[in-house]
Parts: C-alpha cells; sequence; structure tokens
C-alpha cells in the first residue's frame, strides 16, 4: 500500500513494510510440527485425524496462530513418532521478546500476581 507525500513522492505504509522479525515460539513451534510432518510424509488431515484434532487447528498450530497444551504437544510427538522433546527443539534464532508476553508485559506493567484488594 502507498501514500500520497504532500510533496508527490510515494511512500511505503509503515504496516505494509516488510519487517525482519524473529519468529515466535508458537510460530517455531508449528514450523518444527510441519516440517516432520511432511518428513513422515503426512497431510494435515492425516495427523489432525492421529491426534483428534479437526484439520483446521492443525493448520492453526503449524502457522503459530494456536498455543497448544502440553497434553497435545503430547499427542503430535506421538503421532510423529518423536520424543515430546523434539517438538520443543528451539533454534537459537528463536528467542521471545522479554516484553512480548501477554497484555500487561505490552503495555508495560508488570505481570499479574492475582487479584488484590
Amino acid at each position: 500500500m502507498y501514500l500520497r507525500h504532500p510533496a508527490g513522492v510515494s511512500q511505503v505504509h509503515p504496516k505494509s513494510a516488510p519487517r525482519d522479525r524473529v519468529p515466535t515460539p508458537q510460530q517455531a513451534f508449528g514450523a518444527r510440527v510441519r516440517a516432520l510432518r511432511l518428513a513422515a510424509e503426512m497431510t494435515q488431515e492425516d495427523l489432525a485425524e492421529h491426534c483428534g484434532l479437526f484439520r483446521t487447528y492443525m493448520s492453526r498450530i503449524e502457522t503459530g496462530q494456536a498455543n497448544p497444551t502440553l497434553t497435545m504437544i503430547h499427542a503430535l510427538a506421538g503421532a510423529l513418532g518423536v520424543p515430546a522433546a523434539d517438538l520443543l527443539a528451539v533454534e537459537s534464532s528463536v528467542v521471545p521478546a522479554p516484553n512480548a508476553v501477554g497484555r500487561n508485559r505490552k503495555l508495560g506493567n508488570p505481570p499479574s500476581r492475582g487479584r488484590s484488594r
């Protein structure tokens, strides 16, 4: 998307400009699941069926849009024939940003310690 600059020069809108981002832990996990699924020559439907999931949820896991539970991580590992630790193997370039976890952190607030009245 381009914006019209007052001087007549077009500029790329900041939100559509490409960014060099480090993948989130969910994205790294999803990429690992996808790589192992493809190596096992399975479709998303096959893997989802082995785990008792919908294919759409499997897609969300692989794209990093879902945050699977520990139970689901073990189900995925079993269906892929690998130890659960192999799914959690993280490359050194994948490190979560220190303030990118939770709503409070995004706002610069300290993490919640529960209700205090």
